[in-house]
């Protein structure tokens, strides 16, 4: 591992001052990172491949959110309980990777918000993302969506985030909040139109699975 890491080093050294050039400097890091993941991270930096690092990222940070914290029931973490304190930090981390990949800021804007009930700390990303993208209009939509949920306004809510689902990096959770909103709101035909997308296209096994209970609930095939 020592080798590694001083081998990781040297290169990192040795391409800065060629990728300095072409590679925006990284931003502050607020995660504290295991050895191994920052190896991995400093690595591929030197590398210029901040993307690859970012995608790393996204994919630690579902495994973190979709294991079972200690102590928590294994029903209630699927359905969006337990604390996962660090979803905000390894988002920013994620940010400060890549500003661009503004799926990872939604996704854990929407699990602090929707699911865990923390729409302050999802407002104060969906901040500091917006500092980085000023134009993005999806930050603006789920900044007033949550505001809104606040308030008690579903009806505002889901008119603010019906826009989103059509978008390729639009969350399967927020496509999942969305189809439950139109069940309360009646829409029984946009409801399963969008519970039968979930099925169509999300690898989540707990999306699928509620996708398909609601459907049977609403009296139609899954399939």
């Amino acid at each position: 591992m020592r080798e590694l890491a001083a081998g990781l080093a040297l290169c990192a050294a040795l391409n800065a001052g060629f990728f300095a050039a072409w590679t925006p400097p990284p931003r502050p890091i607020p995660l504290k990172l295991d050895p191994e993941t920052a190896i991995e991270s400093a690595g591929l930096l030197s590398l210029g491949m901040r993307r690859v690092a970012a995608d790393a990222g996204m994919i630690r940070l579902l495994i973190y959110y979709g294991t079972v914290e200690t102590g928590s029931d294994e029903e209630a973490a699927v359905q969006g309980g337990g604390s996962y304190p660090e979803i905000g930090a390894r988002a920013r981390r994620i940010l400060a990777l890549d500003p661009t990949f503004s799926y990872a800021s939604l996704w854990a804007a929407g699990a602090l918000a929707f699911n865990l009930k923390r729409p302050d700390e999802a407002l104060a990303l969906l901040d500091d993302a917006l500092k980085a993208d000023p134009g993005n209009w999806k930050y603006r939509a789920y900044v007033a969506a949550i505001g809104f949920k606040k308030k008690g306004d579903s009806g505002r809510v889901l008119a603010l985030l019906e826009p989103t689902l059509s978008q390729p990096d639009c969350p399967t959770m927020i496509k999942s909040m969305v189809a439950f909103l139109y069940e309360r709101a009646g829409r029984r035909d946009d409801a399963i139109r969008v519970y039968r997308e979930i099925l169509a296209t999300s690898r989540d096994e707990g999306y699928r699975h509620n996708a398909r209970r609601k459907l049977e609930e609403l009296g139609v095939s899954p399939h």
